[in-house]
Formats: structure tokens, sequence, C-alpha cells
């Protein structure tokens, strides 16, 4: 028998080899890669990309924040109860937020601009259904879970398409975007009641008009273009395969094509880990983040192209690759992902009853309706200011959403103790500040807790999180105003679940660090143990 090499001797010729090949191979990809990247442009057509993001998370959080005030009363009497008119608006929140991963999945397979457009059309289409019926199952079905899978499909492209066209400027381009949702709470919570007016009060053509409303966010959606690769890059890429397979000859119309392929997928929207993060990414980061290669390379210098599969094998590979089990086996990350829950669970309560919670023998229809305009005036600017704290270095976002979703908490306890139209509109300041930050810093402060390179599966599973917060926040309410005949117990427990979901990620960094330390821990008894084998 051979004698064996010793392990940490000097590695044999053949192994020598192998090494250097592998690294070949390695820089090879890595080459290939930055000749086919598209740079972002951040700027020139990405501005129209921006302006049309901004004008589809108008009509879409418009529409979800601002319709509640308008349709639950008319709901109540067609339905005959309360409680069936809150679980309709439970349900369109609640699968807005579940349809993350589906919408994700999606945008993988059919692009932004196709599944923005979809998502569009199919809850104008359900809106429209819903203006011919009166049941409260069908409009659980048509408006609640067909309207909020279209809602989702809407958003979620709307951020993703700015990721490819912005790099540097990325959380300027995307603070304007989100800006939207802001713009469109105040505009519709005003717009509502005009044309509610002009309609002579009749539900069904208000649902025709929510539904003109959101065509015509789809519509917005058409301007989204992928960025696309030039034939120069293709061809310096086809070139170069053909160098390190070691042909000389000019590349075939087959190896353009599977190059084109294989470029189209790495300037894919979605493709990159970090396109759901706002913020502009430390350059080292976002290489050791960088998405798996496109095209692999072996070490005896032949060349795998983009496998082309049928979309349906595509879409269920993206949906499984959403379940990531490291995830849902840390604690750190799950005790993340169901203060999310609270969250949107309690914050949703306001948006939807702020307006039921003002006496009617008190304030006029106008009145009722300023709160929900001043929530939108002051989330535009805190989402501002919150731009600016994530991207400060010394500020950690944790904290800064904490301590502010705690006081958000307490402001929304507090509003049934207001006499006056000014307390209501005061406390809607703290208020606004807690929504902002918990939309705007949670990307930041994932990154923080799990790394770029799984933020897309950590976005989708907290999305989904969030998802069962929205469907039982607003039905909650409901039932605790059934039964205790006013809304004031419901703002003093959801104000209370609202600062308790800040208060339990307080001591998340140290959970991380706990996490890390038992798993290094682990590491090091599962390599003792291998030795000891040895």
């Amino acid at each position: 028998t051979m004698s064996q090499q010793p392990t940490d001797g000097p590695l044999d010729p053949e192994k020598q080899e192998l090494s250097i090949a592998v690294t070949a191979a390695e820089n090879f990809e890595q080459e290939v890669e930055e000749v086919g990247k598209v740079p972002p442009p951040d700027g020139g057509y990405g501005w129209v990309i921006v302006v049309a993001s901004f004008l589809v998370n108008m009509c879409v959080d418009g529409v979800i924040y601002t319709f509640p005030a308008t349709l639950i009363p008319h709901w109540t009497k067609m339905f005959g109860a309360e409680t069936s008119a809150s679980n309709t608006v439970s349900l369109l929140t609640g699968f807005y937020y579940l349809s993350g991963p589906l919408a994700s999945s999606l945008v993988a397979v059919l692009g932004v601009r196709s599944v923005c457009l979809a998502g569009g059309i199919l809850t104008a289409s359900a809106f429209v259904a819903c203006s011919t019926l009166h049941e409260a199952w069908q409009y659980y079905i048509l408006f609640g879970f067909v309207g909020g899978i279209g809602f989702g499909c809407m958003y979620l492209p709307s951020i993703v398409v700015l990721s490819a066209y912005f790099e540097k400027k990325r959380s300027f381009a995307t603070g304007i975007a989100v800006c939207g949702s802001g713009i469109g709470t105040m505009v519709f919570s005003r717009l509502n009641i005009i044309v509610m007016g002009l309609l002579n009060d009749n539900a069904s053509h208000f649902l025709i008009y929510m539904a003109g409303i959101v065509l015509f966010g789809a519509i917005c959606s058409l301007f989204f273009r992928k960025l696309k690769p030039s034939e120069q890059q293709v061809t310096k890429v086809a070139k170069m395969v053909r160098e390190y397979e070691g042909k000389p000859d000019e590349p075939s119309q087959r190896l353009l094509e599977d190059v084109r392929a294989d470029l189209e997928e790495l300037n894919r929207p979605g493709h990159q880990p970090d396109a759901f993060y706002v913020n502009t990414l430390d350059k080292k980061i976002a290489e050791a983040a960088h998405a798996e290669h496109v095209i692999h390379a072996s070490e005896n210098h032949t060349v795998k192209h983009v496998t082309k599969k049928n979309k349906f094998a595509q879409f269920k590979d993206e949906m499984c690759s959403v379940i990531d089990k490291d995830l849902l086996y840390s604690p750190s990350f799950l005790t993340f992902a169901f203060s999310g829950t609270l969250a949107v669970m309690s914050f949703l309560v306001p948006f939807v009853y702020i307006s039921d919670l003002m006496p009617s023998e008190i304030y006029t229809v106008d009145d009722r309706s300023l709160p929900l305009l001043c929530i939108g005036a002051f989330n535009i600017a805190f989402r501002i200011i919150c731009g600016f704290i994530s991207d400060h270095p010394k500020m950690s976002a944790l904290q800064v959403s904490n301590v502010v979703i705690i006081l958000a908490g307490i402001s929304i306890a507090a509003m049934p103790f207001s006499s006056a139209l000014w307390q209501y509109i005061l406390l809607c300041v703290p208020f606004s500040a807690g929504v902002a930050c918990f939309a705007a810093l949670r990307s930041v402060i994932c990154v923080e807790l799990v790394g770029v390179k799984k933020l897309g599966n950590a976005f989708g599973i907290l999305m989904v999180f969030m998802g069962f917060g929205a469907v039982s926040g607003p039905a909650i309410a409901g039932q605790i105003k059934a039964a205790a005949g006013n809304l004031n117990l419901a703002f003093y427990i959801m104000g209370a679940v609202f600062s308790f979901s800040a208060i339990m990620t307080l001591r998340l960094a140290q959970m991380k660090a706990w996490e890390e330390a038992r798993k290094a821990k682990k590491g090091r008894g599962t390599e003792m143990r291998v030795m000891a084998n040895h």
C-alpha cells in the first residue's frame, strides 16, 4: 500500500495543480460577472422608474390605509355586523403582506413589469366584481383574498426594480418612492369623502372608483423596464468563455445565445441579494454577499451556462428557496419576526378606526378625516429622517426604532382620552414616527441581524409573519368594539401591543451574540470530535 501524504505537509504536485485550476475557475466566474453586470445608472431612466414606483406606492397604500374609514360604516349596514366589515379589511391587509414570498417568486420568473401589471388588473377586477355583490363571504374571497394578493404583487416589484437602477443613490431613490405611501394616505383621505359625496353615498360605485385608482397604478408599472446587457458585453463574455475553454475560434451563435441568457439572469431585478436593502451597501459587504454565480466554470476548463427550466419548475424552486431552515431555527430572527406580527397587528388599528373613535356628534366628516391626512404628512417627514438615521454609522437602527415604537404605542393608548381635534392630531405625530421607523428601518435591522446574503429569504419570512398580524389586527379590534360597545379598550390594548413589539427586541443584539457564541462552541466541538476520530 502507498504511504499516505501527511495532511499538514506540502501539497503533492497533483493537488497543487488542482488548487490552481479551482482558483482560476473562481477568478474566471468573477471576471465574467464584472464584465456582464450592467452598472446601475444611478439616474437617467432610473428617475422615470422612481416616479412610476412612487405612483404605484401611492395607489396601493393610499387605498389600503384610507378606504376602511369610508367603507366600514356602509358595509356594517350591508352585512348586518361590524365584525364582518372589519374582517374584510383584515383579509385585504393580511394577504397584502402574506403574498410577499409569492410575489417575490413570480418576479423572479416573470419579471417586475408583468407581475405588477397582473396584480393591478387582479385587484381592480376583484373590486369591480364586489360592486355587484352583497354577502360578507363573497367580500372575504374577492375583496380580501384576491384583492390582497393583487396588491402584494403590485407593491413588491415597485421596490425590487429600484435596486437594479440605483446603487450609490439607492437610499434617496427608495426614500422618494416609498413617500408615495404617505402622499397617497394624505390625498385619498380627503378625496374619498368628496367622491363618496358625489356618488350620493353609493358604496358599490365607490368600489369602481377604487378599481380606477388601482388600474392607474398598474398602468404606471408599464414604465418598469429591466436593464439589458449590451451586445458588446455579450460578445466580450462569449470570447472570454472561448478563451477559458482553450478554443481560439470565434464564438458561435449558440454560444452567444447561451451567454445572453446568462447575463439576463445576472441582471434580473431581485437576483442581487441586496434587492430589498434600501441603503447603499459597503462595497466589501456587497462583494462578500454576491449572489451565486450564473456561469459555472469547472477546474478542467469547461463552462456550464444557466439551465433553462420551464416557468413552473423555476417558480417552484423560487418558492422553496424562501424557506430557510437556518433562519427558522434562529431564536433572534424569530423574535424579530414575531415582533413584526405584533407591530402590524396594532398599528393598522388607528388607520382603520381613528375616524370612528372621534364622536360623530362633535366632529364633522371633514374633521374626522384630518388625523389620517396628518398621519400621511408626518409619515413622509419621518421616513426622510429615518433615511438619515440608517445612513449614520454611529446610530443603532434597532434602538432608535425601539424607542420610537414604544412612544408610538403610548400615543395609540392615549387617543381615546382626546377631547379636542388638536389633541388627536398631536398624538398622530409619535404614532406616525413609529410607523415610519417600522417601515423604513426594518430592512436595515434585518441586515444587521442576518447579513445581506440572506436578506431576500428573511424578507419573505418577515412578510408572512407581518401578514398574520395584519389578518388579525383590525378583526380583533372589531371584536373588542362589539363586546365593549366602544373602541376605547381596543386602542388601549393595541397601544400596549405596539409598545411590547419593541420591548421584546430591546435585547436582540445580546441574543444574537449568545446565538453566535453557541454556534461557534458547537462548531469547535464538532472539529474536536473529527480530529479525535482521525
